[in-house]
């Protein structure tokens, strides 16, 4: 007879091994970082799998005061996502399709970590086989698990941790919590929010009985271990351990101001000049917002009420209240202290570290209601169990995949994540036909320029036409890519296009949506 183990075992091997199918064809779909954030993980990649070490060869923001390209890489986001793309791309080339095996694999191991923590909370195995497919269907997080950003890393480590933590408060083995701190590491290792996994481990530490000092030097030590080699490097690149510019992040009153110039203006003292009442009315904006996002994309829309079922059933597990105190504390901090971040994104990625717990939740919930439903309506409880489980996996599936075709662009190329590159390129036909070199570029999405055509990039800095032009003399500028989506101070540039006393008359090309893209010039004459 198969022992429990063993049958656990095949459980796991045969999810992983459906999570290597589905989030493989998933990949094969999406053939292009497609945003920001993912665009700069893979080009600091290439950087570093061609030897080239932690640089950057574009400026995508002004907070750490950049003197000249290229820069030190990693100032703002965190090395982990880029480390990862860069491995198999030193043994097979830089290539997307090779940066892109390392999120495969790690997708793939958020479907058994979802039916691990199933089974760790007492369910039976027919709860976590759901909870590793709704795992393998996550929904919107779908094609963002299969691109070069930190969505894949950071959901394996929070399934990780929840495991480690219900553990290791019923058997705190010293080990566990030297692991539970290096898995904290490696989250800030991913993200600079990573740190707030703190919270559910110092729970868990309270948690844990006597002696709780002992349990937390431990993960301090396994912690420090890890982020030591990362502080040193940012001391000898920045003369900090962390980027001394990162504070000003506090003291944004819009998004597009994390893009001033010089970021130097960015001070509590302008911050709190704003008044209580804007500052109120952004983080009340940024609540609602990520409050959405917790709803529909962290919970799957329905799924969500099946997930909390079974928290309140569980709800004394130490798993279970660490993934509670861990969304609580990521709510508030994406609100109210770092608002237009997290209502930008911050959270989406963030949340992340939920996937399997809520994926454990969904199942054992499902089956829940199922029985519930079963007792009160007279019906057969395994049709009543089928048809419920049925709806989950069909709602998961068909969520997964309207995400995943529209950021493939089955719905138009306004909507995917190839857009970008695709109006790059068009732009540096456009240049390599003009006399001489673009060797550096103003745009809107430099790592995504950068791709695109080789050329070192720096953003266009939110402000006026005037801001634009202290940019371009201090960077040595030699075209500015306009596009549609620029800051306000921008808009006559854009909408009554001309040639200016510093810039020629601009050449156009068409984004995916059909909007001019207005290729300027820099005289330099006029800026010497």
């Amino acid at each position: 007879m198969t022992s429990p183990s063993t049958a656990e075992r095949r459980i796991y091997l045969i999810l992983f091994l459906a999570g290597l199918a589905v989030f493989g064809a998933a990949a094969v779909w999406i053939a292009a970082p497609g945003y920001m954030d993912a665009e700069y993980y893979y080009a600091t990649a290439t950087q570093l799998a061609t030897g080239k070490g932690l640089v950057e060869p574009f400026i995508w923001n002004f907070l750490a005061a950049p003197h000249s390209l290229p820069a030190p890489s990693h100032i703002y986001w965190q090395p982990l996502a880029s480390v990862m793309a860069a491995a198999p791309m030193a043994l097979f080339g830089t290539n997307f399709r090779i940066a892109q095996v390392i999120s495969v694999l790690l997708a793939a191991l958020v479907s058994p970590l979802a039916a691990r923590l199933a089974l760790l909370l007492g369910a039976e195995r027919r709860a976590a086989w759901l909870a590793g497919v709704l795992a393998i269907l996550p929904g919107f997080f779908l094609p963002y698990l299969v691109t070069t950003d930190t969505f894949a890393v950071f959901a394996v480590i929070g399934g990780l941790l929840w495991w480690q933590i219900g553990v290791a408060v019923v058997r705190p083995a010293g080990w566990r919590w030297m692991v539970l701190g290096a898995l904290v590491a490696l989250g800030s290792l991913a993200r600079a929010d990573g740190l707030l996994l703190w919270f559910p481990v110092v729970y868990a530490v309270a948690a844990s009985g006597r002696p709780r000092w002992r349990h937390f030097a431990l993960a301090v030590g396994g912690f420090v271990v890890l982020m030591l080699p990362w502080w040193l490097r940012n001391l000898a690149v920045t003369g900090a351990w962390m980027s001394p510019g990162s504070i000003r992040t506090l003291w944004l009153l819009n998004y597009d101001e994390l893009f001033s110039f010089p970021a130097s203006q960015l001070t509590f003292a302008r911050w709190w000049h704003a008044g209580l009442t804007a500052l109120l009315q952004a983080r009340l904006a940024a609540a609602w917002v990520n409050l959405q996002s917790l709803v529909a994309v962290s919970g799957l829309v329905l799924l969500l009420p099946l997930a909390a079922v079974s928290a309140w059933r569980h709800r004394a597990a130490a798993s279970v209240r660490a993934g509670a105190l861990y969304s609580a504390v990521l709510y508030l901090f994406m609100s109210v202290v770092f608002p237009f971040a997290g209502s930008r994104g911050g959270f989406f990625h963030s949340s992340a570290a939920l996937i399997p717990l809520v994926s454990a939740l969904a199942g054992e919930g499902t089956l829940l209601a199922a029985e519930w439903m079963a007792s009160r309506l007279k019906w057969a409880p395994e049709r009543t169990r089928a048809m419920l489980t049925s709806i989950a996996v069909v709602l998961a599936a068909a969520l997964s995949l309207w995400t995943l075709a529209g950021k493939a662009g089955a719905f138009g190329p306004g909507g995917s994540f190839g857009r970008n590159l695709a109006t790059y390129r068009a732009a540096e036909r456009v240049l390599a036909s003009q006399d001489g070199s673009a060797s550096v570029v103003a745009v809107g999405d430099p790592p995504g320029y950068f791709l695109a055509g080789g050329h070192r990039a720096v953003v266009i800095p939110n402000g006026t036409e005037q801001v634009l032009r202290q940019v371009s003399e201090t960077y040595g500028v030699d075209w500015i890519v306009l596009e549609a989506d620029h800051p306000a101070g921008l808009d006559a540039l854009y909408e009554d296009p001309g040639a200016r006393d510093w810039l020629a008359e601009p050449l156009v090309v068409v984004d995916p949506n059909g909007l001019p893209v207005y290729l300027y010039r820099v005289l330099k004459q006029a800026t010497s």
